[in-house]
């Protein structure tokens, strides 16, 4: 065999092959810019990003910001309360306390009315009635109602106690009173004493007049 029909079988295998070969697409080619078109093209760019820039600004401007609303402000007022009560018209009565210790003591049941107007020396009568709410009995032969300090106006200066008193046991005691001849205001005090012991002292005021 020649050595041109050794190389006929090898060059057929290699038709063969390239037939069977995919085909494949032709690379695109690349366009070519004019040169005097490309600073057209940037001005166009830079005229759009101009054009949008503007109509930001615009909308922005345009477009109001909100204000907040007005809050109300809370108003305090203030009011000074003066801790000094009110001066009350004072109305005259007689006063009573109870002293001692819890073994006598009384409640007033009865007083004369203070600030009553006499003339000079004109008597009357001064009525106070008591109540026993110790816890002791009044003995009759050692508790009396006397006079204790003040004005003397009184005609008798004390008083024995009419009967022993039990507990709210009541009794009245009528003293004999004088205006004194000088006008003026008077003040006298009287007490239930048992022995040395000094219990529901009571007062009473007189005015004098010509």
């Amino acid at each position: 065999m020649s050595r041109q029909n050794r190389l006929l079988p090898w060059l057929l295998a290699l038709v063969l092959i390239a037939a069977c070969a995919p085909v494949l697409p032709a690379a695109p080619a690349v366009p070519t810019l004019d040169p005097l078109v490309i600073p057209t093209i940037v001005a166009q760019t830079a005229a759009a990003a101009s054009t949008q820039t503007s109509e930001a600004a615009a909308a922005f401007i345009a477009s109001p910001t909100p204000q907040p609303s007005p809050t109300a402000t809370p108003t305090f007022i203030l009011v000074y309360i003066s801790p000094t009560a009110p001066t009350l018209p004072i109305i005259a009565t007689s006063t009573s306390k109870a002293t001692g210790s819890r073994d006598y003591a009384c409640r007033v049941l009865k007083s004369p009315p203070n600030g009553v107007t006499y003339a000079p020396r004109t008597h009357f009568n001064a009525v106070w009635q008591f109540q026993n709410t110790g816890r002791q009995i009044w003995d009759s032969e050692r508790v009396v109602f006397l006079y204790d300090s003040g004005d003397r106006f009184h005609i008798t200066a004390a008083y024995n106690l009419p009967k022993t008193l039990e507990y709210a046991d009541i009794t009245e005691f009528i003293v004999e009173m004088e205006a004194p001849k000088n006008p003026g205001v008077y003040t006298t005090y009287w007490t239930l004493q048992n022995n040395e012991e000094k219990f529901c002292s009571v007062s009473l005021s007189i005015i004098v007049k010509e």
